[in-house]
């Protein structure tokens, strides 16, 4: 008896687990909030708060909790916060939208073929932002080269990805939100197009990026990234760069529906 009795006045199981569960919710969205408003930049607790669903007071106390357990950061504004660079490997790079089976199955076979993480990037120019690329899609095995082979630092020319972009793009999109033009050294800029392969480097990791064109219009970029490792060999770096162009003339090519059309 008294041992059905003590289980008589213990809670039920969700009563115990709600609590729990509705705050490790609540931290996941905050953290998810910050990818998706931009894992490179710093963002006000206002927009997290609003971008999570959360109420302003609630967001601002779990990003104190993100700052303590080195999810999150201080930005350099007061009152606004970033993802630290632990955290995107973790939880990866947003997408800005969502990928398509074709870009899929070019980014399976460049990986196949590489062994190396793979990105395919679209640029685009909106107010207020600039020329900017879009993270479309990312296969990447180790969560370490997360951060550097989603390619999304706001320099642009820092980047093997961003440095196609400024290489084959036409001056009017290759700009700042107020007009700035944003261009990369010519006889860089000469060695970027004759190679069709564009290079950067990390103190981890090492990229190499080439243009997906249909005709001359620049469609995406797509981009290899590992370790200095994977590129230590003059021979290995060619081949990477070899399958790379590859890759990207098969994913330029119309589909045989469009030929159809275009008939």
């Amino acid at each position: 008896m008294p041992a059905l009795a003590a289980q008589q006045t213990l809670p039920p199981p969700a009563a115990l687990t709600a609590q729990p569960n509705r705050s490790a919710r609540a931290f996941a969205r905050v953290i998810r909030a910050l990818a998706h408003l931009g894992a490179d930049a710093e963002h006000q607790v206002a927009d997290i708060a609003r971008a999570a669903g959360l109420r302003p007071g609630h967001a601002s106390r779990l990003l104190l909790t993100a700052v303590e357990e080195h999810f999150a950061e201080h930005g350099t504004r007061y009152g606004t916060y970033r993802l630290t660079r632990d955290a995107t490997a973790v939880f990866g790079p947003a997408r800005a939208r969502a990928s398509t089976p074709a870009i899929t199955h070019a980014l399976h076979c460049l990986h196949q073929e590489t062994g190396l993480a793979v990105a395919w990037h679209e640029p685009g120019w909106r107010p207020g932002t600039g020329l900017h690329l879009d993270l479309v899609d990312l296969l990447c095995r180790e969560p370490a080269l997360r951060a550097d082979a989603a390619q999304l630092h706001p320099d642009l020319p820092r980047t093997a990805a961003g440095r196609i972009a400024l290489a084959y793009l036409p001056p009017q999109m290759a700009a700042t939100a107020d007009g700035r033009l944003l261009r990369l050294p010519e006889p860089l800029a000469r060695t970027v197009t004759d190679s069709r392969i564009a290079a950067s480097r990390t103190a981890s990791t090492h990229s190499l990026a080439t243009p997906v064109q249909r005709g001359t219009t620049l469609i995406a970029t797509l981009t290899v990234t590992g370790t200095p490792a994977d590129f230590a060999d003059p021979l290995t770096v060619q081949e990477h760069a070899v399958l790379l162009r590859r890759a990207a003339a098969r994913a330029g090519l119309p589909r045989s529906s469009d030929l159809r059309q275009t008939a």
